[in-house]
């Protein structure tokens, strides 16, 4: 009996470490994001913050530079620094004109609930998650 079936065969991928030394210098707004995401990864805040405020000042407030900039204060325990760009992020969320999502309310709610954090020591968003039913 011929078979109808065979094995397919399967591709590994590998996964790839960011290197941020091997991305390049940084041309977009997306670049800069990366490669500052991948220096927060690696715990090399100086770097990380370098991008973030560059692509900050290059091409204006962005939410996801201001979060990750947090997270890279809040790694390196600059708690006030830390609440001050989740904050901004905070803020640009809420004077945003544009369309809202569940990306926007996800990305607000850590942001919130980094800042809670930092300040009270506790998430501290059930009134964000949980709503009474009247």
């Amino acid at each position: 009996m011929a078979k109808i079936f065979s094995k397919k065969e399967i591709l590994k991928v590998k996964s790839q470490i960011l290197e941020p030394s091997n991305m390049g210098e940084p041309v977009s707004a997306d670049d800069y994001l990366h490669r500052g995401t991948a220096y927060y990864a690696r715990g090399e805040y100086e770097a990380a913050e370098a991008d973030l405020r560059s692509l900050i000042s290059k091409f204006g407030n962005q939410t996801d530079a201001y979060y990750v900039l947090g997270m890279v204060h809040k790694a390196a325990g600059r708690k006030v620094e830390a609440t001050a760009a989740f904050n901004q992020v905070l803020q640009l969320l809420n004077t945003s004109t544009g369309e809202k999502s569940t990306k926007c309310d996800m990305l607000r709610r850590l942001a919130l609930g980094h800042v809670n954090m930092i300040n009270q020591g506790d998430w501290n968003l059930e009134k964000e998650i949980w709503q009474r039913i009247p």
